[in-house]
């Protein structure tokens, strides 16, 4: 595979936009939202459990959310762990195409010159996608992340040549470690959320965050993205400018907006509509959460 870094590579850092600016709209309140009512349920829950009243199983739940950011990190060690071990580090030796990509991006996002998850590029591995198309990024450590992509994935740039798709993707699961999202914190609203059925939307909004991340840091190949819907073999076929107009014939109404509600990441009708704006209107663009 041959790889060329586009120019915009020497875009100076600092003049990139700040987290908060990053984030989806949905984003913050969706997090304001889990704290204050995670807290609501949790004083609830120990005043209760203090006036000797017997807690129903969603509190004793809620409660017991409290302590996940404690033992998550004894969870992301062991998961850490059994992913590499079965996978491949990239490296500047090892896939040193795929690594140049990635560098690049952490470079220009700030990794390595930074406080906290910022002190460090996260490590990249390869793992057999056997079939699947994803990647993710998670935490090994207290202040560092690490980001898993799937040989499927990296098909679209080593056997198909479309070196794009996986530039964004990288810079998309980069993103998700810059804005804080795999911080471990998070995991104690999480119960509470589910019950509700809102963990979904956070995931959604900090899904399209991460869009945003991959829009700012390598625009030119947002519509890319179509090869996760398309497959990685036929991907270079779909005519987008009529697959958006297909998209634009469905009907836009409750089904399509509860199947996107339900869902962690947009569905792909809502995603690509907003990664459509990104040629004309650049990066800056929010996609809908319902």
């Amino acid at each position: 595979m041959t790889v060329r870094i586009e120019d915009d590579r020497t875009r100076a850092v600092e003049t990139g936009p700040t987290v908060p600016q990053l984030r989806h709209r949905a984003e913050v309140p969706m997090l304001a939202l889990g704290v204050g009512l995670t807290a609501v349920v949790a004083i609830g829950a120990v005043g209760a459990l203090l006036s000797g009243v017997q807690l129903a199983q969603w509190s004793i739940v809620v409660l017991g959310g409290l302590a996940l950011p404690v033992l998550s990190l004894v969870y992301i060690r062991w998961m850490y762990w059994t992913q590499i071990a079965n996978g491949v580090e990239v490296t500047d030796e090892q896939f040193p195409d795929l690594w140049a990509i990635y560098a690049d991006l952490a470079r220009q996002m700030g990794f390595g010159a930074g406080p906290g998850r910022m002190a460090q590029v996260p490590r990249l591995y390869m793992v057999n996608g056997n079939g699947t198309m994803n990647a993710f990024a998670a935490k090994c450590q207290l202040q560092r992340g690490y980001v898993v992509v799937y040989s499927d994935l990296a098909d679209l740039a080593y056997v198909h040549g479309n070196a794009g798709a996986l530039r964004f993707v990288l810079a998309h699961e980069l993103g998700h470690i810059k804005c804080g999202h795999v911080n471990l914190w998070r995991q104690g609203i999480t119960p509470v959320l589910t019950l509700l059925r809102l963990a979904p939307s956070l995931s959604r909004a900090q899904e399209y965050t991460a869009d945003r991340v991959g829009a700012y840091y390598a625009p030119q190949h947002a519509m890319d993205m179509v090869a996760l819907f398309a497959g990685k073999n036929v991907a270079r076929q779909v005519d987008v400018p009529a697959y958006l107009r297909s998209v634009d014939r469905h009907k836009d109404g409750f089904w399509l907006s509860f199947a996107n509600l339900m869902s962690g990441h947009a569905v792909g009708f809502r995603r690509m509509k907003a990664l459509s704006r990104v040629p004309t209107e650049g990066w800056d663009v929010h996609g809908r959460m319902l």
